[in-house]
């Protein structure tokens, strides 16, 4: 289990739904298929675990403790224009 905007480093798989974790955000992309059997109820009960964890993370910061956006989204681009190899 993750600890969500702990690190930049955690991810976590449940059926093909990935959860990375980054320090100002938690992404979570894929598909997951819940059937009504032992699998999907243990599926279900880790989705609950983690958005539980994540809820208490919202929960427990306060304003001033709250992280500026260092995630790859941010730190990954340039602010340079580049002409298209393609033209």
């Amino acid at each position: 289990m993750i600890e969500p905007f702990a690190n930049n480093h955690q991810s976590m798989q449940v059926g093909e739904l990935i959860i990375e974790n980054q320090e100002d955000k938690i992404i979570i992309y894929g598909d997951l298929d819940l059937y009504f059997n032992d699998l999907g109820y243990q599926q279900a009960k880790k989705l609950h675990e983690l958005t539980t964890k994540i809820m208490q993370a919202f929960e427990n910061v306060d304003e001033n403790n709250k992280k500026t956006l260092s995630s790859k989204e941010k730190s990954d681009r340039s602010d340079d224009s580049i002409d298209n190899p393609f033209l």
